[in-house]
C-alpha cells in the first residue's frame, strides 16, 4: 500500500462514507470530513495529511500559499510533485517501509493494541475503548498509528525513545472551510521554515530517518534535522508483520488487507536541543544563563482554555517566555483580519499511560493577531477567579495555625471541577465574540459573570456546614477571603460594596 496513490483517507460527505486518496482530496477530486472513531486517530489523521503535503509542496511565499489555499492542485503537479518520493510513503517497501526499519529482531511480535494509545492500558475501560478495537488494522489506519506512535504518544517505556516533542505535545491546528483548505493551512512556506528553522536551507534535501538510518547511540543537534526528516521522524524501532489476508479493520471497519502484530525493539540515541515544530508551542526559562525549552502539554485536569494564551501569544521577559507555533506565526502574516479556528488536541498521561485525550475546537474573533493581551487578560481573569475560589475553600479547610481552627473538609479539587465545568461555555464564547479593538465593556461583563459564577459555587459547596457551631470561625474566615478577593479582581473604577 502506497500513501501517495491508493485510497486511504477516511471521509464522510453528504452521509456516505469512502476512503479517498491524497490526490483526489488535493486535486478537488473528492471531498469530506475525516471520519474514524477514534478522535486522536482523526487528529493524527490530520497532521499526517499536513506532512505529506508539506513534504511534497512548500510553497515559496504567503502569495503561492493562498493559490494552494484558493484552488485545488492539477494531476500533472501532484505527479511531480510525488516523483522520487514513492518509496518514502510505501507502507510494504521491501527496504524502508513508511515510518518502520526492516530487520527489527524480537522475541515475539506485539499485538496492534499496543500501537493504539490508551487500548492497552490498566487503565482502559470497555465504554472507552470496546473490545477488539485494534486486533487488526488496515493500511491506512496502520499508518496513522504508526504516525501518531511517533509524534503524538509517550514512549512504550523501558528504554524506547519518545517522539521530538517529548511526551504527550499538545498540537494547534488552523481549520479552515474544508478539509483541503485545513490541509494547506498548516503548510509553512519557506519564508517561514526559513525564519523558524535557520538550518533550512541546507537540510531541506533531507531523507526521513527510516530512509536515511542513524547511527546508534548518536548525539544529533537539532541543527542538523530538516523539515522533511523532522516531520516524518520514526524515534522507534518498528515493524510491521506482512499481511496474512483481508478482513474487517477492527477500527474504520472497512473490508481490507489487514495487519495483525509488529515487532519493536530499542534503539538508543540523543537530540541536542529542541526541533521546532510547525504545530507546537514552545515555552522557556532563564536558568543559570541558559535557555531550557519545551513543549506545552496537558499536565492536569484543567481544561484546555487554560492553555491558550501559550497557544496563541507570544511573549518574553528575563526569565521565561512563550513562543507560538510557526503555523501561528504565518497565519497573522495573512489571517490577521480574518476570524480563525482552532484545533487544538493531545493527551494527558502518566508515563506511558493515557488517562485522558483531548481534540477540540476554538473561534477566536477578528482581531486576535494583533490583540494577544487581550487573549491573555480573558484567560488570566478565567484562571484568578479559580484561584479565589481555591484559596477560600483552603481556609475554609485548613484555618489559621494558632488562630482559627479549619473545618477539616477539604472542598478545593470537587469545587475547581465544577468551575471549570460551569465556565468553559463563557471563556469559549469570549475569546469568539470579544471585540478585540474595544474589549474593555466585554471584559467587564465576563468579570461579573465570574465572580457570580464563583459566589455561587463557595455558598453551595459550603451550605450544608453553616449550621456547625465548629466550623462557623473557618467559613467566617473563609468568606472574608472570597470577598477580599474578588473585590481585588473588579476592574479600576468599578469596585463596590
Amino acid at each position: 500500500m502506497n500513501l501517495l496513490t491508493d485510497a486511504w483517507i477516511p471521509v464522510q460527505h453528504q452521509g456516505s462514507y469512502q476512503k479517498i486518496s491524497l490526490q483526489q482530496l488535493l486535486c478537488g477530486e473528492q471531498t469530506g470530513e475525516l471520519c474514524l472513531p477514534r478522535d486522536d486517530m482523526e487528529l493524527a489523521c490530520l497532521q499526517l495529511l499536513c506532512a505529506m503535503t508539506q513534504v511534497l509542496f512548500i510553497p515559496k511565499d504567503k502569495k503561492a500559499l493562498g493559490q494552494y489555499i484558493k484552488e485545488p492542485i492539477t494531476p500533472e503537479a501532484y505527479a511531480d510533485a510525488c516523483r522520487g518520493k514513492m518509496d518514502w510513503f510505501d507502507l510494504d517497501h521491501p527496504e524502508t517501509p513508511f515510518m518502520q526499519i526492516r530487520g527489527v529482531k524480537a522475541a515475539q511480535p506485539t499485538a496492534m493494541d499496543k500501537l493504539l494509545a490508551g487500548v492497552a492500558d490498566g487503565t482502559n475501560k470497555a465504554f472507552v475503548n470496546p473490545q477488539g478495537l485494534a486486533e487488526a488494522l488496515c493500511g491506512g489506519c496502520m499508518a496513522i498509528a504508526l504516525f501518531n506512535a511517533a509524534n503524538n504518544c509517550p514512549s512504550m517505556g523501558g528504554g524506547f525513545k519518545g517522539g521530538l516533542r517529548g511526551s504527550t505535545p499538545i498540537t494547534v491546528l488552523i481549520k479552515g472551510r474544508t478539509l483541503r483548505e485545513t490541509v494547506w493551512l498548516n503548510v509553512l512556506t519557506e519564508e517561514t521554515a526559513e525564519s523558524s528553522m535557520p538550518w533550512y536551507q541546507a537540510t531541506k534535501n533531507q531523507l526521513p530517518n527510516y530512509l536515511d538510518r542513524i547511527k546508534a547511540d548518536a548525539k544529533i543537534p537539532v541543527s542538523a534535522l530538516g523539515l522533511n526528516r523532522g516531520l516524518l521522524w520514526q524515534p522507534a524501532h518498528f515493524e510491521i508483520e506482512p499481511s496474512q489476508g483481508s478482513a474487517n479493520c477492527s477500527c474504520c471497519g472497512c473490508y481490507e488487507p489487514v495487519y495483525n502484530g509488529f515487532n519493536k525493539a530499542k534503539f538508543n540515541y540523543t537530540i541536542d536541543g529542541v526541533w521546532p515544530h510547525p504545530l507546537s508551542a514552545r515555552i522557556f526559562a532563564i536558568k543559570k544563563g541558559e535557555r531550557e525549552e519545551k513543549f506545552p502539554s496537558f499536565t492536569t485536569t484543567a481544561p484546555t482554555w487554560t492553555h491558550m494564551s501559550r497557544l496563541v501569544v507570544d511573549k518574553q521577559d528575563e526569565k521565561e517566555g512563550q513562543q507560538t507555533a510557526p503555523v501561528i506565526q504565518q497565519a497573522r502574516t495573512f489571517m490577521a483580519a480574518d476570524r480563525i479556528q482552532l484545533i487544538i488536541g493531545g493527551y494527558r498521561n502518566n508515563q506511558a499511560t493515557i488517562l485522558e485525550r483531548r481534540h477540540e475546537l476554538f473561534s477566536l474573533a477578528q482581531g486576535w493577531a494583533e490583540h494577544g493581551d487581550v487573549i491573555q487578560q480573558i484567560i488570566d481573569d478565567g484562571l484568578a477567579y479559580k484561584t479565589a475560589l481555591r484559596k477560600a475553600l483552603y481556609l475554609f479547610a485548613a484555618g489559621i495555625k494558632d488562630k482559627v481552627n479549619g473545618s477539616g473538609v477539604n472542598l478545593c479539587d470537587p469545587v475547581e471541577s465544577a468551575y471549570y465545568q460551569c465556565t468553559e461555555n463563557l471563556v469559549h464564547n469570549s475569546l469568539a465574540a470579544v471585540k478585540f479593538e474595544a474589549p474593555q465593556e466585554e471584559l467587564q461583563e465576563l468579570n461579573a459573570q465570574l465572580k457570580a459564577i464563583v459566589t455561587n459555587l463557595f455558598n453551595q459547596a459550603t451550605e450544608p456546614y453553616r449550621q456547625e457551631p465548629k466550623m462557623l470561625k473557618a467559613l467566617a474566615l473563609a468568606r472574608r477571603s472570597l470577598h477580599k478577593s474578588l473585590k481585588e479582581l473588579e476592574p479600576q473604577g468599578e469596585a463596590h460594596e
